[in-house]
């Protein structure tokens, strides 16, 4: 893939993160991109690290982990290109939840994430939109979370772990 020098409008257009995001609006989160590039092998973040970058992901994969209780990196998702990276900028504390580990060689878009969350103040349509999908990959990502878990805790105990569904209220059913 050939990059222009900077990221351009029309190459966030092209993200299926900005899918629909207006042009106005492109051209805007264009000034504030930039490159980042990292080598196979490396920390994109480090969980409990300052969130200070939002990216999207153009080459490469990119490992989501955690550490288990021993200290240990558990592989909870593995990022394709075309996803984005690092959801942690857009909530207080903005500490990183989890640590990205770069497959391979990995060029990303890449935002300031204290510039983002001014833009998305002063552009609230901006705002709202950009949240809405960071709420969407939140939730996706919980889910993918969730199942690996489970996945690893029946590999480590061969038992299979349940996720229990809380009770309803008792009281009248609404109909």
């Amino acid at each position: 893939m050939k990059l222009p020098p900077r990221p351009t409008a029309a190459l966030l257009e092209h993200q299926p993160f900005l899918k629909g995001v207006p042009w106005r609006q492109l051209e805007t989160l264009a000034v504030l991109a930039s490159y980042a590039a990292f080598p196979a092998e490396t920390n994109v973040f480090q969980e409990g690290g300052e969130a200070d970058t939002f990216y999207l992901l153009l080459q490469g994969r990119v490992a989501l982990r955690s550490t288990d209780p021993r200290g240990h990196l558990a592989t909870l998702q593995i990022l394709e290109p075309g996803e984005p990276l690092g959801w942690s900028w857009a909530f207080p504390p903005n500490r990183w939840s989890l640590t990205a580990v770069a497959l391979e060689p990995v060029v990303t878009v890449a935002f300031n994430a204290a510039k983002l969350r001014l833009l998305c103040d002063e552009d609230p349509t901006l705002g709202s939109i950009l949240f809405r999908r960071i709420a969407q990959i939140v939730l996706q990502r919980l889910t993918a979370t969730r199942r690996r878990l489970t996945a690893l805790e029946h590999a480590a105990t061969g038992i299979p772990l349940r996720i229990c569904v809380a009770p309803a209220p008792p009281g009248p059913v609404p109909g």
